[in-house]
């Protein structure tokens, strides 16, 4: 299945996506220049654009990304500036300009309304919605980390494979994990840590900042497990 990833990060949802079968990562979106440059080690040749409005039109299968959500979080409503704007009509625009079956979007926990604004814009596009939420220890980290997957399809029967396979993608996953020794990061072969090891202050922030934004490529590894029992 091809994919598009956008809001890509440093590139964990398509580590993920990988592992768990046939995905190929055919278009990348992400603004940040240092997190391009580890993009760009990580999928060489792959199409690489820094803004999500005027991605170019490309043929795919999956959009997956989750959306900035400093303004849509829990954490927004707690500072009083959650106003549920996001770059989600820029990604619905960029999914459906390539045709995909799939739409993945993922955000935090605790905000209803943009996910029922999110699902309404899928169903009002011709997509069926289902909601999936789990976290990162549900599949073997150390921390909670939960997250929402709206995951939609074209297909009504598709999607109740996929939401069904739910619970078995998450033990599979974690399996996976545990046998890669994916807690431990010395064990992750394809991402350089000693790329992002500095002295300095700044650059050292802003490469925490990009790994805490980052899910752990075995939440994508569910997903992809999802999507592949429905193909």
């Amino acid at each position: 299945m091809k994919v598009i990833d956008v809001f890509f990060c440093i590139g964990f949802h398509a580590m993920g996506l990988q592992r768990s079968g046939s995905f190929e990562i055919v278009a990348l979106c992400e603004s940040n220049p240092r997190r391009q440059q580890e993009l760009a080690r990580l999928h060489p040749g792959v199409p690489l654009h820094d803004d999500i409005r005027c991605l170019p039109a490309t043929d795919a299968d999956v959009i997956f990304g989750g959306p900035p959500c400093q303004r849509t979080s829990v954490a927004a409503a707690i500072h009083g500036y959650r106003d549920s704007v996001s770059l989600w009509p820029y990604m619905l625009a960029a999914g459906l300009d390539a045709g995909v079956e799939w739409f993945v979007v993922e955000q935090p926990p605790g905000n209803a309304a943009w996910e029922a604004t999110v699902a309404r814009h899928l169903s009002r596009a011709g997509f069926h919605v289902a909601r999936f939420e789990f976290g990162a220890e549900d599949v073997g980290a150390p921390y909670p980390r939960r997250r929402v997957y709206l995951i939609a399809c074209t297909s009504l029967p598709r999607l109740e494979v996929a939401w069904s396979a739910g619970p078995s993608a998450i033990e599979r996953a974690k399996r996976a994990a545990a046998s890669r020794g994916d807690w431990d990061p010395s064990a992750i072969p394809s991402f350089d840590l000693d790329a992002w090891r500095t002295e300095d202050v700044h650059e050292r922030r802003e490469r925490i900042e990009a790994l805490g934004d980052s899910n752990p490529p075995a939440m994508a590894e569910v997903i992809g497990h999802m999507l592949g029992a429905a193909a």
